[in-house]
């Protein structure tokens, strides 16, 4: 594994550089690329699971947005580019993203500088309490707590009682009428292959560790927040693909990429 770096270093590969030139983004290095083509050896599919992931996002936020949302928090935002919520959203609409690295953060910031309705601070999604009570909510949005949150390709690496208390959170400080669009890759079996086993190696050695949970369990965890209809379907479903991205990847370790919008 190749070490890694912060994202304001061009001298080593960093993650976060790493997922937007999987996207198709620029704001990456030679180094970035590099070190991708390398993961991309063990998983060369990983590149279409992580658009799946951003393509949800899109789906979810254009439905919100056409149901009138105008005001977005997205936990663990990663960059903001390749079709993000400030870009898919009609104008005026107002965004708040966050992320739990400080660099990326600043890095953020600094593609976000000269959006008036976009701001980037720092926020463990484990912790979302540290966002809502920070003076940039209440500057941004007013007094009004009808938001639609996004957690989004990011609840695998968090713990179960982290996911349970960051929606917790949320449900009670958000006011009635709030969204929150979610995906989880979750787990049907108990058999890994060595190819998904990879990944986690992958993702351990960049300090992120992976955890699948089945999804009744991840059902359990989303309450008291209530599920809206469709319900919770693979990513796929959600934004009308007639092929199924994962097969090739994930069926045989009985794993799928599950979305869902809920409400409070």
């Amino acid at each position: 594994m190749p070490e890694y770096a912060s994202i304001a270093d061009s001298s080593k590969p960093n993650a976060g550089r790493m997922y937007d030139f999987m996207l198709g983004g620029n704001h990456n290095f030679d180094v970035d690329r590099q070190a991708t083509q390398q993961v991309l050896k063990q998983a060369p599919f990983l590149p279409k699971v992580l658009r799946l992931i951003r393509w949800f996002l899109g789906e979810a936020v254009r439905r919100l947005a056409a149901d009138g949302y105008t005001q977005f928090i997205d936990f663990a935002s990663g960059l903001p580019t390749i079709d993000h919520i400030h870009q898919i959203t009609p104008a005026g609409t107002k965004v708040i993203y966050s992320d739990i690295d400080p660099v990326t953060v600043a890095y953020g910031q600094e593609i976000l500088k000269d959006n008036p309705n976009a701001r980037y601070v720092a926020c463990n999604v484990g912790t979302p309490e540290d966002l809502l009570g920070a003076p940039v909510v209440t500057e941004f949005f007013g007094t009004s707590r009808r938001i639609a949150f996004g957690i989004n390709g990011v609840a695998f690496f968090l713990s179960d009682d982290a996911i349970g208390h960051a929606m917790k959170a949320l449900y009670d400080w958000a006011d009635a009428g709030s969204r929150l669009f979610l995906c989880d890759m979750c787990l049907q079996g108990e058999a890994i292959s060595p190819t998904l086993q990879e990944i986690f190696n992958i993702y351990k050695g960049l300090g992120q560790p992976m955890r699948f949970r089945p999804l009744d369990t991840l059902q359990q965890l989303i309450r008291p927040w209530r599920v809206r209809e469709p319900g919770f379907l693979p990513l796929e479903e959600w934004i009308g693909m007639k092929t199924a991205v994962e097969e090739e990847t994930m069926k045989q370790d009985s794993v799928t990429m599950q979305g869902v919008i809920l409400e409070k």
